[in-house]
């Protein structure tokens, strides 16, 4: 019941940047202009501000959920290959949507409240540390799939994008803060650095509004018969269907924690993410196929996730 409210004030927030971009209060430009701002600046605050709020004591214990998470995110990657050579003669561009559908889900937004309900705080933290497997994809086969440089230079440049270097200065601080016996810093520098921190969680929170924001616009221009498509019900089917199937069985066996093993079953069933949007519309790919399986996949998901999870946890 909390995932149904929960995807009903996704769609309901989404529905704002669905309504500014019919209005004419968001246009083409802007929801570009909004993508580029979350990708440059804003989602990098978030994975910075996410991954210090570990310790370095956490981040040891736990070292099979971010590799875990890689391996729900591999499945389905792989699954959409096997099924991408069933497309037919489609642009390179649709292909490679379908497989960033496949590869990606939505790992950290949706998961949140459930994770926090079920196992509270802690439940969080290991959340959050297991998105490092879905960020090091992300920013690199991810990355790969929408990017339109030609050179090998060019590609390989931007692997090294804001977030990810957000992500890498994240775990090089809660090294360098956890491991050596530091002595109690000075009072000053305690709040400057506390000043700092909440600053930068306070700008990374705005990452979600602006995606649904950006969704939503995109939404709103989306021909209808773009849902319709089997293409789109394909690749909703990998990624709420065939991945929660394959994925669920498979982690039983791994040897982990209850809290840690629930935390991967929530991830493996989730919907397609929203940081696909913003990716198509910063790096360039099929937006319209991009934002109808993000659709399709939230609207299914509000009947799949519930019955995945009563037979998982």
């Amino acid at each position: 019941m909390a995932f149904f409210f929960q995807i009903l004030s996704v769609l309901g927030l989404v529905g704002a940047g669905f309504l500014a971009r019919r209005r004419g209060w968001l246009s083409a430009r802007g929801t570009n202009d909004l993508a580029q701002l979350a990708i440059q600046l804003v989602y990098p605050a978030l994975v910075f501000v996410s991954i210090t709020s570990l310790s370095l004591g956490e981040l040891r214990a736990n070292l099979a959920l971010p590799l875990l998470a890689m391996a729900i995110a591999l499945t389905g990657f792989g699954l959409g290959l096997l099924a991408v050579r069933f497309l037919g003669r489609v642009p390179p561009e649709t292909a490679r949507a379908f497989l960033f559908h496949c590869l990606i889900n939505n790992y950290s937004f949706l998961p949140l409240p459930l994770v926090l309900f079920r196992y509270g705080d802690q439940g969080v933290g290991l959340l959050v540390f297991s998105s490092v497997g879905f960020e090091l994809l992300l920013w690199t086969l991810g990355v790969m799939l929408f990017s339109r440089a030609e050179r090998k230079r060019d590609r390989l440049k931007s692997l090294f994008s804001p977030p990810l270097l957000a992500l890498l200065a994240g775990l090089a601080v809660v090294t360098v803060r956890d491991l050596p016996p530091w002595p109690a810093p000075p009072p000053v520098l305690s709040l400057a650095a506390g000043t700092i921190r909440a600053a930068l969680q306070s700008f990374g929170a705005a990452t979600i509004a602006i995606a649904m924001l950006v969704a939503g616009s995109r939404f709103a221009m989306l021909r209808f018969e773009t849902m319709l498509g089997w293409r789109v019900w394909l690749v909703s089917a990998i990624r709420l269907l065939a991945v929660p199937l394959v994925m669920i069985p498979l982690l039983r066996l791994v040897p982990l924690g209850e809290s840690a093993r629930g935390i991967l079953f929530i991830i493996a069933v989730m919907p397609s993410a929203m940081v696909s949007v913003l990716f198509s519309e910063r790096y360039g790919g099929d937006t319209d196929f991009i934002a109808g399986g993000l659709l399709l996949t939230h609207l299914w998901a509000v009947v799949t996730v519930p019955l995945f999870l009563a037979w998982a946890l």
